[in-house]
C-alpha cells in the first residue's frame, strides 16, 4: 500500500495556501489569511475531474495533511448569514465518497489515517441579536454528529474561524493566521 505522500505527488498543480481556498468569491473574503502552509485544494481537484458542473459533485474546500498524526483534514470554509445545512452535508458525504475514490485509484489504504471533517465559519449573530449581552450561541450543527458515530469520519469540528485557528496551533503546534 502507498502511504498519502503519492497523493501530494499525483496532486501537486493543486497544492495551496489556507489563503486561497478560504476564498468567498461572492463577498470578495478571505475567511482565513494565512499563506505559510500548505493545503490542497480539494474543489480545483473535483472541478477538473468534472469539468461539466451539472454532474460535478459537491465537495469540500480543503485537505491538511497532519504528518506527525497521520491525521487528513477535510476543511469546509463558509461566510454566509446562516449556512444551509443540506448544502453542507452534501459537501461531507459526496466530498468525502469522491476523496475516497482517489486514495483507492492510488492503492493509498484509509486505515492508516484519521479523517477530520471541519466546518470553519465566520461568526454569526443575527442583527435581533447583536444588542443583546451574554452569551450568544450562534450555528448549531449537531445534524453532522451522525457521520462521526457511523464511522464516515473519525472527527468532526464545526466551529468559528477564531476557534480553528487557537485550536489549530494548539494542536498542531503550527501558527494559523486567519
Amino acid at each position: 500500500m502507498a502511504d498519502f505522500n503519492l497523493f501530494y505527488q499525483e496532486y501537486k498543480p493543486f497544492i495551496s495556501t489556507f489563503k486561497e481556498t478560504s476564498y468567498d468569491g461572492d463577498n470578495n473574503f478571505y475567511l482565513c489569511t494565512n499563506e505559510s502552509i500548505e493545503v490542497i485544494n480539494f474543489d480545483a481537484i473535483v472541478e477538473k475531474i468534472y469539468p461539466d458542473s451539472n454532474i460535478r459533485p459537491k465537495s469540500f474546500d480543503t485537505i491538511y495533511f497532519d504528518k506527525t498524526n497521520h491525521c487528513i483534514y477535510l476543511i469546509e470554509f463558509k461566510n454566509q448569514k446562516k449556512p444551509d445545512k443540506q448544502e453542507i452535508e452534501e459537501k461531507l458525504t459526496a466530498g468525502k465518497k469522491e476523496f475516497d475514490s482517489l486514495l483507492n485509484q492510488l492503492n493509498i489504504s484509509k486505515n492508516s489515517y484519521k479523517f477530520v471533517f471541519c466546518l470553519v465559519y465566520n461568526k454569526y449573530i443575527p442583527k435581533e441579536e447583536r444588542h443583546k449581552r451574554g452569551l450568544f450561541k450562534s450555528i448549531t450543527f449537531e445534524f453532522l454528529n451522525k457521520y462521526k458515530e457511523n464511522s464516515f469520519v473519525n472527527d468532526i469540528y464545526t466551529e468559528d474561524v477564531s476557534f480553528f485557528t487557537t485550536q489549530f496551533k494548539k494542536n498542531l503546534q503550527k501558527e494559523l493566521i486567519c
